[in-house]
């Protein structure tokens, strides 16, 4: 259909040809000095803090930034004399497949959890589900809502954040994606920031993060030891600078336009439940997700039908994709009854109101 409002849209405006003109300029497109200003720039305004006190890795891909984080903590375990041969790493089912993927590549085995009922991983379940196998405990902070790492904190096992839905979030615990031992983030085309392709993992373990770049290398070395040619190039690092730099307004519009949906909507809230801030009190509004009382897919078909491309915001749970053990009824009953409407920086004013339009429409006709 024309006109059709898309249910993601990379947000540009911000990118400007002078970085890329420079990039040009310096005849460098390899990984080079506009990744490591992307590196000092993402640990500044995204995560809060300071090169000395954190260190980064831009990589290919956030499923890259995945592999080398759990890699590294595996060489690190085996260093302090754990040779276990099957480690676990507990994640949560309602989440992207690369989770499963990455935790597969290193050798470990995955223990998925159950969700709550903001779509988030049930922290107690993966609290109980510890044992010394443990290699760690992936946390996605799903939507843009910052989970409470609290009860995860006080076990001790390190905690991957993935936080490629919520970046530049405070919260009483303090910024998403320095809480845990280290954190990662995808800059996919569909991401708050993005590059197209891409990733990055930061660590302020400063033996965690020598692993990890010596892990993102695989010529010039001379020990035996795993490397891949996993590093991002200047070029993709030129176009995330900027976006980086504006940041803040990026977030701000997000939560304008959810701050309108749920005034907007909210006399419906007997028909649809809408998305809330966390107990935490924050929100990046990465997506905003409502519940339907039946099958979303039927949301989806007819709110296509009037222009606005909503869908289901995790493709499938992982217990589904890889055949995985377990029971999951909340994680099942959220990815049937979730939908994901457009929210993004570069959503107009008259594309924001077409989609409340619709969505009341389809409200009415459904219920």
């Amino acid at each position: 259909m024309e006109n059709m409002i898309p249910h993601s849209r990379p947000t540009l405006e911000n990118v400007n040809l002078h970085t890329w003109g420079e990039m040009l300029e310096s005849g460098h497109l390899a990984r080079g000095v506009f990744c490591e200003r992307l590196e000092t720039l993402f640990i500044e305004k995204i995560l809060g803090t300071t090169p000395d006190s954190f260190r980064a890795r831009s990589v290919q891909s956030g499923t890259q930034a995945l592999h080398v984080g759990l890699w590294a903590l595996k060489l690190l375990r085996e260093k302090d004399g754990d040779t276990s041969e099957t480690l676990e790493v507990i994640a949560p089912t309602l989440a992207c497949g690369a989770l499963v993927q990455a935790i597969r590549a290193v050798g470990a085995k995955p223990v998925l959890c159950d969700t709550t009922m903001d779509g988030n991983l049930d922290i107690n379940q993966a609290v109980s589900a510890i044992t010394p196998k443990t290699l760690a405990v992936l946390v996605p902070h799903l939507y843009g809502k910052p989970i409470d790492l609290g009860p995860l904190l006080e076990t001790g096992v390190p905690i991957f954040e993935d936080c490629a839905q919520t970046l530049g979030v405070e919260t009483d615990q303090g910024r998403v994606g320095t809480m845990g031992r280290l954190m990662m983030s995808s800059f996919y085309a569909t991401k708050p920031i993005c590059t197209g392709q891409g990733g990055i993992v930061a660590t302020a373990d400063v033996d965690l993060m020598n692993e990890i770049e010596l892990l993102c290398r695989y010529d010039g070395r001379d020990d035996s030891g795993p490397g891949w040619n996993a590093n991002l190039p200047d070029w993709s690092a030129a176009l995330a600078i900027p976006q980086i730099e504006h940041f803040d307004q990026s977030l701000a519009r997000r939560k304008a336009i959810a701050e309108f949906y749920s005034e907007s909507l909210g006399d419906l809230s007997d028909r649809i439940v809408l998305p809330e801030a966390t107990a935490l009190g924050a929100h990046a509004w990465y997506r905003y997700v409502v519940l339907v009382p039946n099958d979303s897919s039927q949301w989806s078909e007819r709110l296509h039908s009037l222009g606005v491309e909503a869908k289901r915001p995790v493709f499938l749970p992982q217990h589904k994709i890889f055949d995985l053990p377990g029971h999951f009824p909340l994680a099942e009953d959220q990815w049937k009854r979730s939908l994901s409407l457009p929210i993004y920086p570069s959503l107009s004013d008259e594309e924001r109101n077409e989609v409340v339009s619709a969505v009341r429409a389809v409200a009415t006709e459904l219920n």
